[in-house]
């Protein structure tokens, strides 16, 4: 056994070298080629019959098929440029790159690129469809070519040509699919769609298009200037939304500071108004009021998207996830289409009063399915009637080890008063003593 492997490794690796000398030499006469051709023959058949040898034949016939071609990177090029795409031709050294370093079989590779160079790559109508969609119905014989699975999946995570990681892959895929004019993403099928593609961490709703309304600055400078007379270790970014809820919460829930809630709230709306200028932004401040953070930042995240999608001119977003396997796409136009599919927009951390970095108030958004951390509504009363909500040590716990309020402002709306006894305050004269 150890005798027929040794000499299958000789022939094969002999073989090899006289692929190369017959890919490299220049012969005199068609007769030379083809004696040369026959001492390739006699090593062939010393080979021995199993899946191996099958499998390096198919690439030896397919070599000696393109002899002239300059050998399996002349065959590529060639098939590259069959394509016949402006954007193909601009990459088509990092493509020929990438191809050749796919180990694909011949079968494969031309139904790669017949379906390539007919345009048939990419289902552009599966792609811009409502609802979740994955690789597997959007390229043809994604799951039934392993060339073809390969090759997507390393374009889409390719940043090339001025276009990020997702908008070069389809780019180069499809003839039907192009870089926008300008700033925009990409133009599929004739309509301009924004791509949003997330590879760990989620993408944010804003660019240099999408910023802060002009008032901003001085708002988020007041609000944080009020929470610090009672909270005065702020982060730098400043508190988050989450911190904002509890806040008010913290502030109403106690009489000695009912009526700075109502300051605060006020400040909190203006600075809202200005992240979203000119969006309605009662929907995120009732949640804050109603103390359900899951609903403020389920608010707030639809908020973020219909401003994002106001100062652009895209029918609507690509969401692409290369987390998911296969990669995972979602056609939307609003949060009305997500809720119709089973999904919703999830916000991440969002911090509000940040004037250093003004991304920071627009978080990153990714796109969840609807019972994945659902949020209640603001003001859905979730209790049986008839029965009382059971406590547990935990929320007791919870409550008894709840922050408290800290810092001037806080002290001061402790300070202990005397009580007012003057006539206006108890409606009669003070009695005379004699």
């Amino acid at each position: 056994m150890a005798t027929t492997l040794y000499i299958a490794k000789y022939c094969m690796r002999d073989l090899l070298n006289l692929l190369d000398l017959l890919e490299n030499q220049q012969y005199a006469s068609q007769q030379e080629l083809e004696a040369f051709k026959d001492v390739i023959a006699g090593r062939i058949k010393q080979l021995p019959d199993d899946d191996v040898t099958a499998k390096a034949l198919r690439e030896i016939e397919d070599l000696l098929k393109h002899v002239n071609a300059g050998g399996k990177m002349g065959i590529i090029n060639g098939k590259l440029a069959a394509v016949r795409d402006p954007t193909v031709d601009a990459a088509q050294k990092e493509l020929a790159r990438y191809i050749l370093s796919i180990d694909m079989s011949p079968k494969d590779r031309d139904q790669l690129f017949d379906l390539w160079s007919s345009n048939k790559l990419v289902k552009t109508n599966v792609l811009l469809s409502p609802g979740k969609k994955n690789f597997g119905q959007i390229i043809t014989n994604y799951d039934s070519n392993p060339a073809i699975r390969e090759l997507s999946n390393e374009l889409m995570r390719i940043s090339a040509l001025g276009q990020g990681k997702g908008e070069f892959g389809l780019s180069v895929m499809s003839k039907s699919i192009n870089k926008q004019e300008g700033k925009g993403d990409l133009l599929i099928d004739g309509r301009d769609i924004e791509v949003k593609t997330t590879d760990g961490g989620a993408g944010r709703f804003t660019d240099q298009e999408v910023r802060p309304g002009a008032g901003f600055d001085q708002a988020a400078r007041k609000l944080t200037e009020f929470i610090r007379q009672y909270q005065p270790n702020l982060p730098k970014s400043g508190p988050n939304l989450d911190v904002l809820v509890k806040f008010y919460q913290t502030l109403s829930a106690d009489p000695a500071t009912k009526k700075e809630a109502g300051t605060f709230i006020k400040l909190v709306t203006t600075v809202i108004e200005n992240i979203f200028e000119g969006e309605n932004v009662s929907p995120i401040i009732n949640a804050i009021q109603s103390g359900n953070i899951n609903a403020a930042k389920q608010e707030y995240a639809k908020t973020n998207f219909n401003y994002y999608m106001s100062k652009k001119k895209d029918e609507g977003v690509l969401y692409i996830s290369l987390v998911k396997d296969p990669i995972m796409t979602v056609f939307f136009k609003d949060a009305d289409d997500l809720a119709a599919s089973g999904l919703r927009l999830h916000a991440g951390t969002a911090y509000i009063t940040s004037v250093a970095d003004v991304r920071l108030p627009y978080p990153q958004i990714e796109i969840v399915d609807t019972k994945a951390g659902s949020s209640s509504a603001p003001g859905v009363n979730t209790r049986v009637p008839g029965k009382s909500a059971a406590v547990s040590d935990v929320s007791l716990d919870a409550e008894t080890n709840r922050p408290r309020l800290t810092g001037p402002g806080a002290k001061a709306s402790r300070a202990a008063a005397e009580p007012k006894m003057d006539t206006a305050t108890t409606g009669r004269a003070k009695r005379k003593t004699r």
